[in-house]
């Protein structure tokens, strides 16, 4: 009877030490743990506003934008590596008294911290603008109603799902073949988007 005893204290001995180990190992390595990595982007929509080609014809003119990204496709965990890897997008910039445009292409992702990044796109783009050799005077002349669309973004994660994005932009008509009526010129836009992470 007492070896039994013996036995069974020292087996509850054993368990309460290693019980112990376990919840300060654990306390320990929560208190010092590094701050967890970013999820890898996933599918993303953004949506916001802005002012259409300020400083220009359809300058002031309230301007919508709504853009769907892809994951990358290759996804990578070192950040300068993950840079050269596009996301593809594909979006509208809606004007109800101005150009209108749609695109696709592609987009680049910097990430400067983990909650600053910049962003640098280039794609193919329709408009609906104005063209030929008869254009009203306080409208844009694109010239012809295809082309580039160029974008320079700085955006700030505001969680894991969310983030918020500025973003400069250009409907390009270099090089257009229908060029008459004057100087092309494509819209310049500048706005905000908000954008969320699914």
């Amino acid at each position: 009877m007492f070896r039994v005893a013996s036995l069974f204290l020292a087996v509850c001995l054993a368990a309460s030490s290693a019980s112990a180990q376990t919840r300060s190992l654990s306390g320990s390595v929560s208190s010092y743990a590094p701050a967890t990595e970013p999820p890898a982007p996933a599918w993303e929509a953004r949506i916001g506003a802005g002012l259409a080609n300020p400083g220009g014809r359809e300058s002031g003119l309230l301007n919508m934008g709504a853009e769907l990204l892809s994951p990358r496709l290759v996804p990578l965990s070192d950040r300068i590596a993950a840079a050269f890897i596009p996301r593809f997008n594909l979006g509208t910039s809606l004007n109800f008294n101005g150009t209108r445009y749609a695109y696709a292409g592609a987009t680049w992702t910097f990430d400067i911290t983990r909650d600053v990044f910049v962003e640098a796109s280039l794609g193919a783009a329709v408009n609906d603008g104005k063209t030929g050799a008869v254009v009203p005077e306080h409208r844009l002349n694109l010239g012809c109603n295809t082309g580039t669309r160029e974008a320079a973004a700085l955006g700030f994660r505001l969680s894991d799902r969310w983030n918020l994005v500025t973003t400069l932009e250009h409907f390009s008509t270099q090089g257009c073949s229908d060029q008459v009526g004057g100087t092309t010129r494509g819209p310049a836009n500048i706005g905000a988007r908000l954008g969320y992470t699914f």
